[in-house]
């Protein structure tokens, strides 16, 4: 018979909202172990505790702390992907719009310690920083890509290859800003400066993209 630990909530059969709200509190727990410890030194044992389930109950979710890190990996994955870009508005207007919910995830304190996290296990575990790239800012670029190369379509741009402007753009925008913070150079950013800094990107990247 299994027997659970102290303390453990049970789980439903079916597997829905009891498990799922397990399932959350084992990921948010291993977030705040990786980022307090690093991914080698965090232990199961410390995000069982953290958690308040035994690590056999985890170890039935998760197989290893790698899933752990691709599950979290997902959840920033789900966040970059509720971002849109209306192509309605005028370029200008939603090209800030979607820059502005990106830079507010990626400069995040949570994004900021598990980037700096994953370069910091690079040698160790590559594929922790390619998933975090990934599943993360790489899903917003991707979106970009394909707007820039619907807006070029329509005829009055010539960005070039998608993936490049996208960068491009991207990285005028909030590049230096995820720098500084990801070196611990600043530690915020006013959220004016960044707007600002913004608009002046996407002003300089559209007229000098115009086409005569």
């Amino acid at each position: 018979m299994d027997t659970k630990a102290a303390g453990e909530p049970a789980l439903d059969g079916g597997g829905a909202p009891v498990e799922c709200a397990l399932r959350g509190r084992v990921v948010a727990a291993a977030a705040a172990e990786f980022r307090a410890r690093g991914f080698h030194l965090a232990t199961m044992d410390a995000i069982a505790r953290g958690a308040g389930c035994s690590k056999k109950t985890i170890y039935k979710h998760f197989a290893s702390k790698d899933d752990l890190f691709f599950a979290l990996q997902d959840q920033r994955e789900d966040a970059f992907l509720r971002i849109r870009i209306d192509h309605a508005l005028p370029p200008a207007e939603a090209l800030g719009g979607f820059l502005r919910a990106v830079a507010a995830l990626l400069l995040s304190d949570q994004a900021i310690a598990g980037i700096r996290m994953a370069l910091a296990e690079y040698t160790h575990s590559p594929a922790l920083l390619d998933a975090a790239e990934r599943r993360g800012v790489g899903k917003a670029r991707s979106a970009l890509e394909d707007y820039l190369e619907a807006l070029e379509r329509q005829g009055g741009h010539r960005f070039g290859p998608p993936p490049e402007a996208a960068r491009l753009l991207m990285g005028m925008a909030i590049g230096a800003f995820h720098h500084e913070q990801l070196m611990g150079f600043v530690p915020h950013f006013p959220q004016e400066v960044v707007e600002a800094r913004i608009d002046r990107a996407i002003a300089i990247f559209l007229n000098g993209c115009r086409k005569p």
